[in-house]
């Protein structure tokens, strides 16, 4: 929702601080603003919405910038990024590094805010129906809200799992609360999920707004993360249904000019520069940016333009040394071309001018992050842009449609084929029949899948998700510090404390303020 907010979210601030506090004066002020006198017009119930899509542009959530933690910093946590150049000023650092504590900087910020927009969602569900408006758009800003709330809850789940489930608004008087299990969460949600596509529209009349098809994206990928195989399949082939497509240029998709294309489910909307309402998430000096560094791990994963992985193929060329100092073009050359549309490797231009390295600092690995940077904005305009960030788009629908059929091991060959062919289609690369051939088993199946996910889908703030999922998070951390060591790389060692990585600890500051919460068993 492109939308100036200001004024929206002054008012909505001072009507969710009375929603959550009780009634000390029964008198209704003259002048002030309150939750009794604001949910009455139309106007009321846009701009109630509004607050709970600006919500999502939090830094923490889907906003951008290295600082806090962007989708992009979420990837750089993973095995997709390397160094953090700017080590503990970048929120996620110590995550990565297997350092966290209750009482980290990120833990407590990604907990905070994601509540912050549940909070929002259910201020307007639960007041909404005060307002006199048609009983069809009503019913439409409450499944919007209930999507949106669940997003959150599927990120709640998959980071902290069993969190306090709060589906309206709270007083004083009930401030405190306990967990509830993961299990219930996600049986709740998915159902609030299914009456939501049932009632939103396929075509939002306004940009940006939740739709059917989101509604069932979202709820596709809550499944998938559950492993309830059955659910994903369902919910991903009513989103088939639905008219959307692969936008034909993957590097153009990333760019203003194409974020209302139909490849694009859900979106969080910006507008700059310029108007206090822009995204940081492309940001730089204009220069690569030196704090999104990305690994030689990744770079492998695109395979050569012939379809084969740089070790098998004869188009791959390598030259003899690799660093800082002496960068090498070589490598990248006759690759999948969602290699230079991802990252900025040796070689590539910025903005007109051959530029190895970013910033202040170089990249160890000799490469950065390149999705979603336009080299064509400084510095300035770069922090501040009009870009949307992709929360859900057709291509991770139709890699986690074929995850979810092999998972569930029954499926056609050709059908889960077909669905990857479509992705590699998009980039000009051979079919999996023609590189892979027509006899994978499931398990190569899997790995083919995960394969092509990562490569996809990488710095759009999933992969962490997918290793915790997948139980491959020690993989992960052993293949970074093998890549430093291996190539002297000055990452910063990480650490794998076993099964409590794969759970954040409930941060600090909540379990202070509410006695009725208890820490997971594997951070007490």
């Amino acid at each position: 929702m492109k939308t100036n907010f200001k004024y929206i979210i002054l008012t909505l601030n001072i009507i969710l601080l009375n929603a959550c506090s009780d009634d000390f004066l029964q008198k209704n002020s003259l002048t002030a603003v309150s939750a009794s006198t604001f949910w009455v017009s139309p106007t009321d119930a846009l701009n109630g919405l509004a607050a709970c899509y600006d919500a999502m542009q939090s830094h923490y959530l889907y906003g951008g910038g290295p600082w806090e933690c962007g989708p992009q910093n979420m990837d750089c946590m993973t095995d997709n990024g390397g160094h953090f150049n700017w080590s503990g000023w970048m929120a996620g650092y110590d995550i990565c590094n297997g350092i966290h504590t209750a009482d980290s900087w990120m833990v407590g910020d990604y907990w905070k805010e994601s509540y912050e927009a549940i909070k929002r969602c259910n201020t307007l569900i639960s007041n909404i129906d005060r307002v006199d408006m048609d009983e069809r758009e009503t019913a439409i800003y409450k499944a919007e809200a209930i999507v949106l709330r669940s997003l959150m809850y599927t990120n709640l789940t998959m980071t902290y799992q069993d969190v306090p489930y709060l589906t309206g608004v709270q007083s004083l008087s009930d401030a405190t609360c306990v967990k509830t299990d993961r299990a219930t969460i996600v049986a709740n949600v998915m159902t609030d999920l299914k009456e939501s596509a049932q009632i939103l529209p396929v075509t939002a009349k306004s940009l940006g707004h939740v739709t059917s098809g989101a509604a069932y994206s979202v709820l596709g990928r809550l499944a998938l993360y559950n492993e309830k195989w059955d659910e994903a399949i369902s919910a991903y082939k009513e989103v088939m249904k639905l008219g959307y497509d692969l936008y034909p240029d993957y590097a153009g998709l990333f760019t203003e000019e194409n974020e209302n294309c139909a490849e694009i489910i859900l979106s969080i909307r910006y507008e700059g520069p310029g108007k206090e309402e822009g995204n940081g998430i492309g940001g730089h000096w204009d220069t690569p940016l030196e704090a999104m560094n990305a690994t030689l791990d990744l770079a492998k994963e695109y395979y050569c333009i012939d379809g084969l992985p740089t070790d098998q193929s004869p188009l791959y060329t390598e030259g003899t040394v690799n660093t800082m100092d002496s960068p090498d073009p070589l490598r990248y050359q006759n690759r999948d071309p969602r290699l230079k549309a991802t990252l900025f490797t040796p070689g590539m231009n910025w903005n007109k001018n051959s530029n190895n390295y970013g910033g202040a600092a170089a990249s160890y690995s000799t490469l950065y992050v390149m999705k979603y940077c336009d080299p064509l904005l400084n510095w300035s305009t770069s922090w501040d842009s009009g870009q949307d960030f992709y929360v859900i788009r057709y291509a991770e629908v139709l890699l986690s449609l074929a995850e979810a059929l092999v998972e569930k091991n029954n499926y056609t060959y050709s059908e889960v084929a077909g669905l990857v062919n479509q992705v590699r289609n998009r980039v000009g690369l051979p079919t999996v029949e023609e590189i892979e051939g027509t006899s994978l088993n499931q398990n190569q199946l899997r790995e083919l899948i995960r394969h092509e996910r990562r490569v996809e889908l990488a710095f759009e703030g999933l992969r962490l998700f997918d290793l915790y999922r997948w139980k491959e998070l020690k993989n992960a951390v052993d293949a970074i510090n093998k890549e430093a060591s291996d190539n002297g790389f000055w990452y910063e060692y990480r650490n794998y404390r076993g099964d409590m990585e794969y759970v954040w600890p409930i941060p600090l500051h909540e379990l202070d303020s509410n006695t009725e919460l208890e820490q997971h068993a594997l951070w007490k």
